[in-house]
């Protein structure tokens, strides 16, 4: 038997190294205090959650959505369990469904940057739409912002993930639709 040499990529004669690729480097997430949760309660956040899903769906995002109205149902009461859980309503998503692991859990379903800014744009409109209570709204968006950068999951680009810091939204949050 005779043993051929192969000119591969792989096995041969000398060590080949591929450069290290980083494709996000994802900024820390503030979760926030239970206070969004004292002030608003569980049912005001699954209708919010419920009433950014609804504006979603009349975005190109919205057919990320299952279009069985029982599925999409089962996908809304999810993400709500998520969002009363994490803004201070004890284990509600955890319990049922384990860690949460965003990108991971949206593996499934591509979430590019355009759909993050997307899903962040009807954010600030549900925000605004809700009556979300001023006094928390800084905390909210600094825990959603970064939250929004963990569901991307398909990159389209190498340039950085675009940030919309508080800073830069507040005067849009704080002012009512029309003013």
């Amino acid at each position: 038997m005779q043993l051929t040499s192969r000119k591969g990529r792989f096995g041969g004669d000398e060590v080949r190294v591929v450069d290290a690729m980083i494709d996000l480097v994802y900024p820390p997430v503030p979760f926030p205090s239970n206070r969004i949760f004292n002030a608003m309660g569980e049912m005001k956040i699954r209708e919010m959650v419920a009433h950014h899903h609804a504006l979603l769906l009349k975005t190109k995002v919205g057919k990320l959505f299952p279009a069985n109205e029982e599925a999409l149902k089962m996908v809304i009461d999810k993400s709500a369990d998520f969002f009363a859980e994490a803004l201070g309503g004890g284990e509600i998503f955890t319990a049922v469904h384990g860690e949460p692991h965003l990108r991971m859990r949206h593996f499934k379903v591509p979430i590019d940057e355009q759909d993050r800014e997307i899903w962040l744009a009807m954010y600030k409109k549900t925000l605004k739409m809700m009556n979300f209570p001023k006094a928390h709204l800084e905390e909210f968006w600094n825990w959603i912002e970064p939250l929004s950068i963990r569901m991307i999951n398909r990159r389209t680009t190498m340039e950085a993930i675009r940030r919309y810091h508080w800073h830069e939204v507040k005067q849009d949050l704080i002012t009512k639709e029309g003013n």
